[in-house]
């Protein structure tokens, strides 16, 4: 036996957990299972819809945590062969998993199937999961969970009414770190909280542009109709739309643009810390006209209303070359020597916290404090009680397995996540309005203005639908 394979289960599903262990390819023991006897029968079957290198991450984890691959789903069969090849390094069962380019035949005819892995387009995860969800299967989806408030309310009921185990895949919940934050902001340590800033910094986009003329043959294999599924058709263009979710996230029709592919992970924890509910008003800079694409850079306004014995809460959300002011960092910005790329700062009353971009690395700091220190380590914390339930391992996909046997809710489960996207996405809406606007989270309108309804509700194309 080699060194590589003589490492322990415990090991590998933290390397695993942590999207480490695509460095060392494993072949996986049949006995490793999460719980139950051993017999396949027993254990937990998945399938992976969308093959690409997040489907890849998401999945070796997924076996990493026990779980038995049966199918393999995607538009592109190349896709399907590829990852099949991959995970052959790591278990023997690979080869046994079968293709197939549309879900619902999958849906069809895996009578086995518990649990389902969505990684694919995000205009494809409010369909899928709801139609798995229908369909009674478990549904662990990759961020951002919806592209429109309207799918996300519609699919959050549908999984509180429903008896499966859903997740949404932001892994820095699964951390201690961000679960103790969340005790020490809702004791109130910090004092109220009515300023948050939220960011990512990186480059300026392109500006908002419209589609390239023409049309380019589609490659053997690859079913492009399909692939746009739901969305509005539109000719295929080589280079235009895909490889990779960087190009893909930017087309209005296919993507929630920087604030759905980084702000989502940052925005789990305030959203839970300060109970924060809808927007009661957005104000979107526009620094171009809106055509098919989002725009070159970001700042968005977002107002709070009070939410019980809770303060009414401004919070600022900014990318592409946007960045929050420095009397609002001066903390996080000594603590590292530069402000980080990615995360969020809360300033209360009676002190500050820090978030790192994906939950973790939390730090605080009370007035009369010389600097920022962890939130599992300052004095003043030590004997706030925990409150919220901790993941086994800090293993985030581990969790919703675990809660899946258990026929219990996830900590992220989609009534948690669907209203995570409700609090952020009337940003999308004001700026495809390209105005503020006041929002009636309640109702899933902007009062006064019916033009804005085809933002905010759904008009998918039925062909691909179940």
């Amino acid at each position: 036996m080699t060194v590589r394979t003589q490492i322990n289960r415990r090991t590998f599903i933290h390397r695993a957990g942590a999207g480490l262990a695509a460095a060392a390819p494993l072949v996986l023991p049949s006995r490793v299972c999460v719980a139950g006897p051993e017999a396949p029968s027993n254990r937990f079957n998945i399938a992976l819809i969308g093959c690409g290198p997040r489907g890849d991450t998401i999945l070796r984890a997924a076996l990493g945590s026990g779980a038995n691959l049966i199918a393999l789903c995607d538009a592109e069969a190349a896709r399907i062969a590829n990852t099949r090849k991959a995970v052959a390094e790591r278990t023997s069962e690979a080869e046994k998993a079968r293709g197939y380019e549309d879900y619902r035949e999958l849906i069809a005819k895996e009578q086995s199937l518990d649990g389902v892995l969505i990684a694919i387009g995000p205009w494809w995860h409010a369909p899928m999961s709801t139609a798995f969800i229908q369909a009674g299967k478990h549904v662990y989806c990759e961020k951002p969970l919806t592209l429109l408030v309207s799918e996300a309310r519609a699919l959050g009921k549908l999984a509180k009414e429903s008896k499966v185990t859903t997740q949404m895949g932001t892994q820095g919940a699964a951390g201690g770190s961000f679960r103790r934050a969340v005790e020490i902001v809702q004791a109130g340590l910090l004092g109220q909280i009515r300023e948050m800033h939220v960011w990512h910094i990186n480059e300026p986009g392109p500006k908002s542009h419209a589609r390239p003329a023409g049309e380019d043959p589609v490659p053997a294999g690859f079913n492009w109709d399909l692939w746009v599924g739901p969305s509005p058709m539109r000719p295929f263009k080589k280079g235009v739309y895909l490889p990779g979710c960087r190009r893909t996230s930017w087309w209005l029709d296919f993507g929630a643009w920087v604030l759905g592919d980084f702000g989502v992970h940052t925005w789990q924890l305030p959203i839970r810390a300060l109970k924060l509910d809808y927007p009661v008003r957005v104000e979107h800079n526009v620094p171009e006209p809106v055509l098919e694409t989002y725009v070159s850079t970001t700042k968005v306004r977002y107002e709070f209303a009070a939410r019980g014995d809770l303060a009414p809460v401004t919070a600022w959300y900014y990318d592409s070359g946007n960045r929050p002011p420095k009397e609002a960092t001066a903390d996080i910005e000594a603590a590292y020597g530069n402000l980080p790329n990615v995360g969020a700062m809360l300033l209360g009353e009676r002190g500050t916290m820090f978030i790192g971009g994906w939950g973790g690395g939390n730090l605080i700091k009370l007035k009369g404090d010389e600097k920022m220190r962890g939130v599992n380590d300052h004095p003043a914390a030590k004997d706030i009680p925990q409150t919220e339930p901790r993941a086994p391992r800090e293993n985030h996909m581990l969790e919703w397995i675990e809660a899946a046997q258990a026929g219990k809710k996830a900590y992220q489960s989609f009534e948690v996540a669907a209203h995570s996207m409700e609090v952020i996405l009337p940003a999308v809406v004001s700026l495809r309005m390209q105005r503020p606007i006041d929002w009636d989270g309640v109702n899933l309108k902007v009062p006064g203005a019916p033009e804005a309804d085809k933002f905010i509700q759904a008009d998918h194309r039925k062909k691909w639908l179940c």
